[in-house]
């Protein structure tokens, strides 16, 4: 259906996406799992098994199911380990590329699964808060998936950015699953913790850069508006983030 041009919302995700700290996650799943006898997990493990379920990805890498015990005594070490690494890292050129989305007419918000305190502080700390309309993060840490924060985010977006497509954009399978389940565009990208190979199960174009994957939004949004997406929801089982 062709429409009108209209500069896109891009909803970003947070760890993974606009944060380079994937290794700081490798890091942290290694000390996690060394007490259990799991053996060192290299980038390439740790992107083919990635969940945004913490315990479920312990178990995958472990090949077996933890006890609750071990779960709990992991959950802290990897939890502990990533709150005293130095502070995130945006990608190189993020800014820049913010910014020069904005002048061209596009929006920005940032939704995470990771908790809102923690993403809130972090947007802070590195001083983008202002490109952003609303970030977001969780309160709920028992929350594994984003398609119902999605729901709630998209509809606070609504006043104030009206009937402007929304673009995903976000580096693991869940950010695919929860777009298509409220119904806006997804833009997979490549550079942080999920295989590109499992990415491209979803027969979108993946973009391996943060300005291809602003690129492929706002070529979406000049085109047609998806009123209904055929993408598989079941690309990786229920892997994603």
């Amino acid at each position: 259906m062709s429409r009108i041009f209209t500069r896109p919302h891009l909803v970003w995700g947070w760890t993974g996406t606009l944060t380079d700290d994937t290794d700081r996650y490798v890091q942290a799943l290694n000390i996690a799992l060394r007490p259990l006898g799991a053996r060192q997990v290299g980038l390439d493990t740790f992107r083919r098994q990635f969940t945004t379920s913490s315990s479920a990805l312990f178990a995958a890498i472990l090949g077996r199911t933890l006890t609750p015990r071990e779960r709990q005594q992991a959950s802290i070490a990897f939890e502990t380990h990533l709150a005293h690494r130095p502070p995130v890292q945006l990608r190189p050129g993020t800014e820049q590329l913010l910014a020069r989305l904005i002048r061209s007419g596009c929006t920005h918000s940032a939704l995470s699964l990771s908790r809102n305190h923690v993403v809130t502080q972090q947007i802070s700390d590195l001083g983008i808060a202002r490109f952003f309309i609303r970030t977001e993060g969780l309160s709920d840490a028992s929350v594994r998936t984003k398609a119902h924060p999605l729901a709630d985010h998209v509809r606070a977006l609504r006043p104030d950015i009206g009937n402007r497509p929304i673009v995903v954009i976000g580096d693991d399978a869940d950010d695919i699953r929860a777009a298509v389940a409220n119904h806006v565009h997804p833009v997979p990208f490549t550079g942080g913790r999920t295989r590109p190979g499992i990415l491209s199960q979803f027969g979108l174009p993946v973009a391996g850069t943060l300005a291809q994957a602003a690129a492929f939004a706002v070529a979406y949004a000049h085109t047609t508006r998806i009123e209904s997406c055929s993408v598989s929801n079941g690309a990786n089982n229920s892997r994603g983030g």
